[in-house]
């Protein structure tokens, strides 16, 4: 299908796009097009949108051409609510079908949480599409059959308590453990509170860490610069990226201090000035 294009009348160096396949339309807008630097692609968790990395951009665009993606049902990117349409194998093709008919030249992606995710199936899959790949705060998946079965389940109740009250369930996301050392963030809770219920729900029951499949026994053989970065405060995620750096050949591992999940919104500009230092690096 055709681009739909326009540019943004409050910024005319941000072109907005929508651009569809297999039923979904998806946003996504870039936000800087200079010959000379890369462009760095970034995507967001569950329950973002390109929106949260907004208060980054005009510091990324110093040293690359930002890129934001609405994933699947998320913020203005339109997807049925039917999970089947949210699992891997989906999603994975649908950023080699946008990541194509944008035609960068070179270009980094980054993934954050669920965002990172899917990033890892596409470099797993995809690895010669990409000049190098930027993970903050997620994991290559689950591989304890038991653990896979636990974490369905938890996510079955999850999306039954989005369905039921999604205001309840989002008070409730907002006090877990994982977000408790993040600052508050009015950009997180706004995009939060505006996403569609059904969506969320089928997002969690078709790509969640308990069905998406593990690639961690394919990483030594993903030939791509890989920056790995997670916070401080997060131990769990601390302890999973590190396990990648050790299984990845040209990984690099930083440890954010202070920082919790939300690295780039915990401490942005380390968070910056690490990929801006990667980046720099490899591309020269």
């Amino acid at each position: 299908m055709p681009m739909q294009v326009w540019l943004s009348e409050k910024n005319s160096g941000t072109t907005d796009m929508r651009l569809s396949r297999a039923g979904v339309t998806y946003y996504l807008k870039i936000h800087q097009n200079n010959p000379d630097l890369p462009f760095l692609v970034l995507m967001h968790g569950f329950m973002g949108s390109g929106e949260v990395f907004k208060p980054h951009i005009s510091e990324l665009s110093v040293f690359a051409n930002p890129v934001t993606i609405d994933l699947c049902g998320h913020g203005k990117t339109i997807a049925l609510a039917q999970s089947a349409r949210f699992e891997t194998g989906e999603q994975t093709e649908d950023l080699k079908s946008i990541l194509e008919r944008l035609q960068f030249s070179e270009f980094y992606l980054h993934g954050y949480s669920m965002g990172g995710r899917l990033a890892l199936q596409f470099a797993v899959k995809y690895p010669e599409m990409l000049r190098g790949l930027i993970l903050e705060s997620t994991h290559c998946g689950i591989t304890d059959s038991t653990e896979r079965k636990t974490r369905r389940r938890t996510d079955q109740k999850r999306a039954e308590a989005i369905l039921e009250n999604y205001s309840n369930f989002l008070e409730e996301w907002i006090e877990m453990p994982l977000f408790a050392s993040a600052k508050k963030s009015n950009i997180y809770e706004t995009v939060m509170q505006q996403q569609n219920p059904d969506r969320m729900a089928a997002s969690l029951l078709g790509f969640g860490a308990g069905v998406m499949p593990a690639v961690c026994d394919k990483l030594n053989q993903m030939p791509v610069s890989t920056l790995l970065i997670a916070g401080s405060k997060d131990q769990k995620y601390v302890e999973k990226m590190s396990e990648m750096a050790h299984l990845i050949d040209q990984a690099k591992f930083e440890i954010v201090q202070p920082a919790g999940h939300r690295v780039h919104s915990d401490n942005p500009g380390e968070f910056i000035k690490i990929i801006n230092q990667f980046i720099s690096e490899d591309y020269g």
